[in-house]
């Protein structure tokens, strides 16, 4: 089994921006192409099948005088199936593969009320986490971010902040997960109006090898399964915006 590998500091909160983003491969700032599309913004052509099951829906919603974002099914369903469920699935997942590179991954999220603490809720995620496979992963679960990172032997799991922290529901927040090196990870939580940190960057160091996910990328959980509740699927509850996936095309070192 992949061995987790927890090592966070603060690296000051005094840090406001973060690194370039360097090539976006995938960008999705709220509008459908269609009803079961969702659109990439970068220009790569990675748009999203949207899949539903249990009266769920992926919805574009434009508030007056705002921006458009996406909106996942509300509330939870945790007891007995069926429950609301919709998911995002990218075109061309090989665009998402890091393999030895440094990349970032994010979303601003937005929870519409307090998530359920019997379920994990999903952002946006490619490969599974088991023994021998490689994973990328952003969660909010418990309300609290946090990025994972697997080369399939070494794992990094990076929550955001103190133990107990959670996003609060309403407010809009960016969170952003980084391989900054070969063995410096990073995650953020910034006002996405601002640009300024909400909290401290967070720091793992762990040495990983190229991390080369296989099966699809997937945002707002795992799948799509109607005998499932959110204990199994991670469905995830609230708004999204600016789900985005970019590479730095210069080597890593250390």
């Amino acid at each position: 089994m992949a061995a987790a590998v927890i090592a966070v500091t603060a690296s000051g909160a005094a840090a406001v921006a973060g690194p370039p983003l360097g090539q976006v491969e995938l960008r999705y700032a709220g509008e459908l192409l269609d009803p079961a599309r969702v659109a990439d913004s970068s220009g790569k052509g990675l748009h999203g099948a949207v899949s539903t099951g249990g009266g769920g829906a992926v919805t574009s919603v434009v508030p007056p005088g705002g921006d458009a974002f996406l909106r996942f099914p509300g509330g939870s369903c945790t007891l007995a199936p069926p429950c609301p469920q919709a998911i995002v699935t990218p075109a061309a997942s090989t665009r998402l593969v890091p393999a030895g590179g440094r990349f970032s991954f994010g979303a601003d999220i937005r929870l519409t009320e307090p998530p359920s603490p019997a379920a994990g809720m999903n952002v946006f995620q490619f490969g599974a986490a088991a023994a021998g496979l490689s994973q990328w992963k952003l969660q909010v679960d418990g309300g609290r971010p946090s990025c994972r990172w697997s080369d399939g032997v070494t794992a990094v799991l990076l929550p955001a902040g103190p133990d107990g922290y959670a996003l609060t529901a309403g407010r809009w927040y960016r969170v952003s997960c980084w391989r900054l090196s070969r063995s410096v990870f990073q995650i953020r939580v910034d006002d996405p109006r601002t640009g300024r940190p909400v909290l401290a960057p967070g720091v793992a160091v762990a040495h990983l090898d190229g991390i080369v996910p296989t099966g699809q990328a997937v945002i707002g959980g795992k799948r799509v399964r109607d005998i499932q509740t959110d204990v199994d699927t991670d469905q995830f509850h609230g708004d999204l915006d600016n789900i985005r996936f970019a590479r730095r095309g210069v080597p890593m070192a250390g």
